[in-house]
């Protein structure tokens, strides 16, 4: 039977052992992961702008839309996918991110199959935006990435921002193929606002996303339009609205407004570059009145 001395060795070893156990469980459960799979665009952007690229084994192939991705030119030769599980499992990814709305039935499969699905919602304002930078890059372990790209987007808001004296901005609307536009509690809304513009759907009750009617257009037109989804090198019948003669005359060439879809398709820092471009669209300050002599 051992003594005393010797049990409290016994104890000691045993504490360090345990100890020893818990720093390497640790170590590996906090290892980035290093075979990460984005099955949505907006993913995608997060991906391309905090993972190494030797972590990223797939994108959508929604990444590569000049139209749609703000970062379409970085894709290169990443592999991409639909978004299927019989596409996605053999990559044996150890991380997917996936929209909270998209790919449901891969999102579903993988996480019965055990593996780590993020999923990242719809960022409707810039705290969102801020919030999703850090929520990907502590999923990726990097955290000092993520902060680097808020602060970065932060300094690019601060100065497109109006001054709080600033005259109220012109009403712009921003309307996609079939009229379909964005209201308030929306990106476009934030990033309008952000702007110093004011938003002309949220102004006509518009809450979230719809439709306005050609009507309402006609008898109150926007004081200016963004309509460049790519329609014309994609055509539908629900485009032609954009050059309906009723839009035409509401509003004309001359006040209709270039900003790419893809700045504000999805939340990202990209969205202050939407921002500044917006910004310009304010009315020049007045001149200071000059102090007597």
């Amino acid at each position: 039977m051992p003594s005393r001395t010797g049990q409290s060795l016994i104890a000691r070893l045993f504490v360090i052992v345990v100890a020893l156990f818990m720093a390497l469980a640790t170590t590996v459960k906090a290892e980035a992961p290093r075979r990460i799979v984005s099955l949505n665009l907006c993913t995608d952007q997060w991906l391309l702008l905090l993972a190494p690229r030797d972590h990223i084994a797939a994108l959508s192939s929604l990444a590569v839309d000049p139209d749609l991705s703000a970062l379409w030119q970085q894709v290169g030769d990443l592999p991409l996918t639909h978004g299927t599980a019989e596409e996605v499992l053999p990559l044996a990814p150890d991380l997917v991110l996936a929209g909270r709305y998209t790919a449901r039935p891969t999102v579903a499969l993988l996480k019965a199959r055990g593996v780590k699905v993020l999923e990242i919602d719809l960022a409707d304002d810039f705290d969102m935006i801020r919030a999703q930078a850090r929520q990907v890059a502590a999923a990726l372990g990097r955290v000092a990435a993520g902060e680097a790209l808020i602060a970065a987007m932060d300094a690019q808001l601060a100065a497109a921002t109006p001054p709080v004296d600033a005259a109220p901005g012109p009403r712009i609307l921003n309307m996609t193929t079939g009229a379909f536009t964005a209201g308030s509690g929306t990106l476009h809304d934030a990033v309008i606002r952000a702007a110093g513009l004011r938003n002309y759907a949220a102004e006509k009750g518009l809450a979230g996303y719809g439709y306005l009617a050609l009507e309402t257009l006609a008898a109150d037109p926007p004081d200016l339009l963004i309509a460049n989804i790519g329609a014309e090198a994609r055509p539908s019948l629900a485009g032609q609205l954009l050059s309906h003669p009723v839009l035409a005359a509401a509003v004309p060439p001359d006040r209709r407004v270039d900003l790419p879809a893809r700045l504000w398709t999805c939340g990202g820092p990209f969205a202050a570059e939407a921002v500044t471009r917006l910004a310009a669209l304010r009315p020049a300050p007045l001149p200071s009145p000059q102090a007597e002599p």
